[in-house]
């Protein structure tokens, strides 16, 4: 993928992240059934001009054009939240749930919504397993903070570097970089000189690819948590406002309320008029009555477009999904 990212570029990635994320959550879901502690802010990591530069260059990943870029959606700040996840009394990695409070309870009397909404469970978080935390814990902090051992490491090509150095010190690395083609630090520079930037250190000369990882770079990481940050639930402190669901036309999570609510005054569902199950959405019906769905949009068809491809990628390399 050439850097730097244009939005149309980056609805492509975001493609493939969404179209990958079925296994990963269900997967944690059976990992984090134990312990509940509240979520509250999270500590501090970086100083305000690592700040500044982290959401310079998510601005540079998820530009701001019509919509909010990646710096006004929260990146930055869900990236230092990730950082910090083992400075709170519990680990701050996965929220609880099963409700975020933004839709409320049905009414089963009348099968209509009620005006009771349940607690903020996202705003938990749940105890990660034994094996999630050392994962974590390597990942955060560096395998040798979390204990693995040196043959372990050599297994999956060396030690560990933990997220908060590798974040430290590429950011000093980016500002080098500017100082020395430009004069100027990463966060003084122009949004077209930024992209210069960008595209300088997407370079394994400078952010060499880690074996331990993988193979991805510290530019490869960038993108990942930018677009996590950009479109994770609000809670993990980006998404924020909930702008970058409205941003690619999702609605978020939509339950306890659901769509169909059962009616015990009936005996039957009643559909909500927002979002009928039966028949056509209101807004998509001709004049004459017949089906007329809305367009997608250039980024829809885009996303659209990626998730069909990885969807039939995930089938054909897994023929026992196939009937």
């Amino acid at each position: 993928m050439p850097l730097s990212f244009g939005r149309r570029e980056f609805m492509t990635v975001l493609g493939w992240v969404l179209a990958g994320l079925t296994l990963p959550f269900e997967a944690a879901a059976r990992g984090v059934a134990r312990g509940v502690g509240h979520l509250t802010p999270a500590p501090v990591f970086f100083d305000d001009h690592e700040r500044a530069t982290l959401t310079a260059l998510c601005d540079r990943i998820l530009p701001p054009d019509a919509d909010p870029g990646a710096g006004a959606l929260g990146a930055a700040t869900y990236i230092e939240t990730l950082l910090t996840a083992f400075d709170m009394p519990l680990p701050r990695l996965f929220a609880r749930g099963p409700f975020s409070g933004r839709n409320p309870f049905p009414n089963l009397l009348h099968g209509a919504p009620s005006r009771r909404r349940p607690p903020n469970l996202f705003r938990a978080s749940a105890l990660p397993s034994r094996l999630q935390e050392l994962y974590w814990r390597a990942e955060i902090l560096g395998s040798a903070a979390a204990g693995i051992p040196a043959y372990l490491d050599a297994q999956q090509g060396g030690a560990r570097v933990g997220l908060r150095d590798v974040y430290r010190a590429a950011l000093a690395t980016v500002d080098e970089v500017a100082m020395a083609m430009l004069g100027r630090a990463f966060v003084d520079l122009t949004p077209t000189e930024q992209d210069r930037i960008f595209t300088k250190i997407d370079d394994p000369q400078v952010f060499a690819p880690d074996p331990s990882r993988g193979g991805r770079s510290f530019v490869d990481l960038l993108i990942g948590h930018t677009l996590e940050g950009c479109f994770a639930p609000p809670e993990y402190d980006g998404n924020a406002n909930t702008d970058g669901w409205r941003m690619i036309g999702l609605e978020g999570d939509t339950q306890p309320l659901g769509y169909s609510l059962f009616s015990r005054a009936t005996g039957s569902y009643n559909e909500r008029p927002d979002h009928p199950m039966s028949t056509p959405n209101p807004d998509e019906l001709a004049a004459d009555g017949c089906v007329a769905p809305l367009p997608l949009s250039s980024d829809g068809a885009a996303l659209q477009r990626t998730i069909s491809f990885v969807s039939l990628l995930a089938e054909f390399n897994d023929p026992g999904s196939r009937p």
